[in-house]
């Protein structure tokens, strides 16, 4: 009697260690992702739902499963992870080069096939391979407030760099609100900090991305300073920021456009 139970105790510990390896082959036989990639995603998945309990709020728009960028508020080091898992499939994401050179760093980043970039000043070469990523039909991942937000602010001021993107590839940008990220101060200080973090996406904007040489008619007001091109791309991503203050339920928070003394009063368009 007591070696059958014996048996039976064995056999539901094989069992149970034989449930998340079946789970992580359906995954990896389901997903677009290389084996590497998997890899990598998995531990950051299951960290996600079991220590950070992602979960999302509403659906996610049908153009996530086209071209886009993905454009998000930022008040964690783990951000992108987040947004990796909102999106479902690979998202391209800026990364400063000493990081893709980086011994260490590297070897993980190479994989994941991030876009390097120069910390300071504009990175032409990089914003090429974004909007040409974009018009192949991928998805950039990037955040106009350029640094983590630690204020009780919403948002931080913006930059229009998403925008850009956006309308030289001809592809929407889908807002994202974040939630609850957990952050304290360092970068690896998320990995240590339980949470519940929410998912919400807002509208595309716009459902069909004009031209550069065609702005938006105007929701905000901007200086003289702000003519054709920019022009548009300011208002773009205007839009996005008042969907996003409206998705953190702060409708009559004021948006500013950083790198600039232009200044854009946010309007609620409820």
């Amino acid at each position: 009697m007591l070696e059958t139970s014996g048996i039976l105790s064995g056999l539901w510990i094989v069992l149970l260690a034989a449930m998340p390896i079946g789970y992580l082959i359906r995954l990896i036989r389901q997903s677009t992702y290389t084996l590497k990639e998997n890899c990598l995603y998995f531990p950051t998945y299951l960290v996600g739902r079991l220590w950070w309990r992602v979960h999302f709020l509403n659906e996610p728009p049908t153009e996530i499963r086209r071209g886009a960028i993905l454009v998000a508020n930022h008040r964690s080091s783990v951000d992108p992870f987040f947004v990796q898992l909102a999106a479902g499939r690979r998202v391209h994401w800026m990364v400063a080069k000493e990081y893709c050179q980086h011994a260490i760093f590297g070897a993980v980043l190479k994989p994941l096939q991030v876009i390097p970039t120069n910390r300071s000043g504009i990175d032409t070469s990089a914003t090429k391979q974004a909007i040409r990523l974009a018009k192949e039909g991928r998805l950039v991942g990037m955040f106009p407030e350029g640094r983590i937000n630690r204020t009780v602010d919403p948002l931080l001021p913006i930059r229009s760099g998403a925008a850009l993107v956006a309308m030289r590839a001809n592809v929407p940008l889908i807002p994202i609100w974040i939630s609850g990220s957990p952050y304290d101060r360092t970068v690896w200080s998320p990995l240590f900090i339980p949470a519940r973090v929410g998912i919400t996406f807002g509208t595309p904007i716009p459902e069909k991305t004009p031209n550069t040489t065609d702005a938006p008619s105007p929701t905000t007001e901007c200086t003289g300073e702000e003519t054709g091109k920019d022009f548009g791309v300011d208002q773009l991503i205007l839009q996005w920021a008042n969907q996003v203050v409206r998705l953190a339920g702060q409708p009559r928070f004021q948006v500013q456009l950083a790198g600039s003394k232009r200044r854009a009063r946010h309007q609620d368009n409820s």
